[in-house]
């Protein structure tokens, strides 16, 4: 990752038929009976909502081209399993610090890291699925709280992170083998194998390797696939065949057939784009198509350590799917060395995943995007995030990347706006 500002990187109703002119009452009533038909056709093919299933898909496999209305008329009996997101978990040694200090007793080797989610948590628990990109390994104490360039985060963040309340834990990112070849990989997976997570993009066996991470809620089986497009100072031939899961479109193939064998939804995690960019590259919309045309059903994007766009992409293939693709979900925890506004901006991608009763469609309904703002102080002493609409003013106006602006909420609600696009939030 590129080191910018020192920033941790790595309709028209149809034309009136003609009355008809019949001296016959049985004729009439036909003809009139004829229009109300055509009438509650018309209306039931473009009034309410549409569903499309990809062609070919078994009933395990069937998803709906999901409908973001949340005016749709949902059954009583309709399994809803609701679904937040988080971008890049990615703390230095100045949130190890602060981790530290918040444990009780300075350099005694424990760390706290659950003050920095506080103010997320109850949202995140709220859910029933949560996810997050773990950028970093979490390779041990040994090793200690590290930043820029080669990342370590102690082992307590396992423990934060469950703690908060999340499900699915992504790794595969430039930074999944800063220490790898220091055991510090085979220690993260030790971690985070005994936690009660779904954990993927990393491995130490061929057997992790070929794992697919599912959860279960509600009767609707998860399945989260995760991908980088490198490691900082190592090729992919350099590294064992299983450690990292690469950017590799025969791979991605196999494990979305896979993936559709054994889970309902297929969600996948990118580490992709250009640092610093809130825009889409070619080589991101390129992929997000490739994805689209594998009937994915939610990418998860992160890298860019900035928020970028929320769009659907259509199935390119005839299928009719679309596929709800969050280009960045922007940082999480990143703490930096110098300040950038637009690296403590975040987001939180918030719906509902809805299966009618006796239906095999799935629809992503009440997709939201929650702008988050990592704080962080003057002396870089004091870290939590927040969502917008929590974040006290006093300090807003102390955050050491936005103290500049007059409005620093107001610009975080404005730059989402722009940049996520307003129709999903309210600025």
């Amino acid at each position: 990752m590129s080191k910018p500002n020192r920033a941790p990187t790595s309709k028209d109703k149809p034309a009136r038929p003609a009355k008809a002119q019949s001296t016959s009452p049985v004729l009439d009533i036909a003809i009139k009976g004829a229009v109300v038909v055509l009438v509650l056709a018309f209306i039931i093919a473009f009034a309410l909502p549409r569903l499309s299933t990809p062609s070919g898909s078994s009933a395990s496999e069937t998803q709906s081209a999901a409908s973001a209305s949340s005016e749709r008329v949902r059954s009583t009996n309709a399994a809803v399993v609701s679904f937040v997101a988080v971008g890049d978990n990615l703390p230095n040694e100045t949130v190890g610090a602060f981790a530290d200090k918040k444990s009780g007793k300075e350099d005694d080797g424990k760390y706290d890291y659950t003050p920095l989610f506080q103010y997320v948590k109850p949202y995140i628990q709220a859910a029933d699925l949560a996810y997050i990109d773990q950028e970093t390994h979490v390779g041990g104490n040994d090793i200690g709280p590290e930043g820029y360039p080669s990342f370590n985060t102690t082992d307590e963040m396992a423990d934060a992170v469950v703690d908060t309340g999340f499900d699915f834990v992504a790794s595969a990112t430039n930074h999944s083998y800063d220490w790898g070849y220091f055991g510090a990989l085979e220690h993260s997976l030790s971690v985070w194998e005994k936690k009660p997570v779904a954990f993927t993009g990393t491995a130490v066996t061929e057997e992790q390797y070929d794992r697919i991470a599912t959860q279960e809620r509600n009767g609707t089986v998860f399945a989260l696939l995760n991908y980088t497009y490198g490691v900082n100072d190592y090729t992919e031939s350099e590294l064992p065949q299983y450690a990292v899961n690469f950017i590799d479109k025969n791979r991605i193939r196999n494990d979305v057939e896979r993936a559709r064998e054994v889970a309902d939804v297929v969600l996948v995690a990118m580490h992709w784009g250009t640092e610093n960019l809130m825009e889409i590259d070619d080589t991101q919309k390129e992929l997000a198509q490739f994805l689209a045309d594998l009937d994915v059903d939610m990418v998860l994007g992160s890298h860019p350590h900035v928020i970028g766009p929320l769009k659907w992409v259509q199935n390119s293939k005839g299928s009719g799917h679309q596929t709800l693709v969050a280009y960045s979900l922007g940082n999480f925890i990143a703490d930096h060395d110098e300040p950038y506004d637009k690296n403590v901006l975040e987001g939180m991608l918030s719906c509902d995943f809805v299966r009618e009763e006796g239906s095999a469609n799935i629809q992503i309904e009440n997709i939201k995007w929650t702008p988050l703002v990592f704080h962080s102080n003057a002396d870089q002493t004091d870290f939590a995030v927040y969502p917008i609409d929590d974040y006290p003013d006093d300090l807003a106006k102390k955050n050491r990347a936005i103290d500049d602006k007059k409005d620093p909420k107001q610009w975080a609600r404005d730059t989402t706006a722009k940049v996520v696009g307003k129709e999903w939030f309210e600025v």
